[in-house]
């Protein structure tokens, strides 16, 4: 018994580290993991986690650099870094690191979204919406990507797609408050089937409809966004994903 209690006592700090909801204890854990492995990458990751929630940024992002050191190309360790710096209103080091992140992974959704933020809030939102696309074709499903394009398009004054883009946020989840408040900044109602809202100008209706025409993605569809993004001048380039098969249909007549 006095061996098993001792082997639980040694242990304890370790799963402290990985699983324990309460932050300080988490923090305790992961910095006795640390003393018994100085280079123990997941320990520092995790402390830094933990240091994170707590708003303590100075020693999240002295962990997450540590993280860095031990190894180099852990993406989500520039990502975590990035949302610290980010946190701080440290904005070019926040860039610096989501570029790295998705450098290291260029499927890393969440390193793009991030960067579209950081440049909308910098009045960067050419640059931005660049990004948001990029997020938003690596992952069709994800509303905060949505509702970050939503809002790069309002900056740019894209107002038919904006509005697209909140009601399919507001379709996966109707409780989403910026999208709420960004319908309501535009004047549009959380769904519509009017041909003014629904189409907008001549020339943008083939796009409204693309994005209000269903509440989610297929799985196809998924898969065709990704095509498109990787081969922009591919010979769907022009249409959207919606109509991919009817169009493959008529060109094997």
């Amino acid at each position: 018994m006095l061996l098993w209690q001792a082997v639980a006592a040694h242990a304890s700090p370790l799963e402290d580290c990985d699983r324990a909801k309460d932050i300080d204890r988490r923090i305790h854990g992961c910095t006795e993991r640390i003393r018994q492995f100085p280079r123990d990458a997941t320990a520092f990751f995790n402390r830094g986690s933990a240091y994170l929630i707590k708003g303590d940024l100075d020693r999240a992002i002295a962990d997450y650099t540590k993280v860095i050191e031990i190894d180099p190309v852990y993406s989500p360790a520039y990502y975590h870094r990035g949302i610290a710096y980010d946190s701080s209103e440290q904005y070019d080091q926040a860039i610096t690191d989501f570029s790295k992140a998705v450098e290291i992974n260029p499927r890393y959704g969440g390193g793009f979204d991030m960067r579209a933020r950081i440049y909308l809030k910098t009045d960067q939102p050419t640059l931005a919406l660049r990004d948001a696309e990029r997020a938003v074709s690596l992952d069709p499903f994800d509303e905060k990507f949505l509702d970050t394009r939503a809002h790069v398009h309002e900056a740019l004054g894209h107002a038919q797609e904006a509005i697209a883009d909140y009601r399919r946020v507001l379709s996966s989840n109707p409780l989403v408050k910026s999208a709420i408040e960004g319908l309501e900044r535009l004047g549009a109602s959380p769904t519509s089937n009017t041909p003014a809202e629904a189409g907008g100008k001549a020339g943008r209706g083939v796009k409204a409809h693309h994005y209000t025409a269903q509440a989610r993605y297929s799985r196809e569809e998924v898969e065709c966004e990704r095509a498109r993004h990787e081969d922009p001048a591919g010979y769907f380039a022009e249409y959207p994903c919606w109509a991919r098969e009817a169009l493959s249909r008529r060109s094997r007549r």
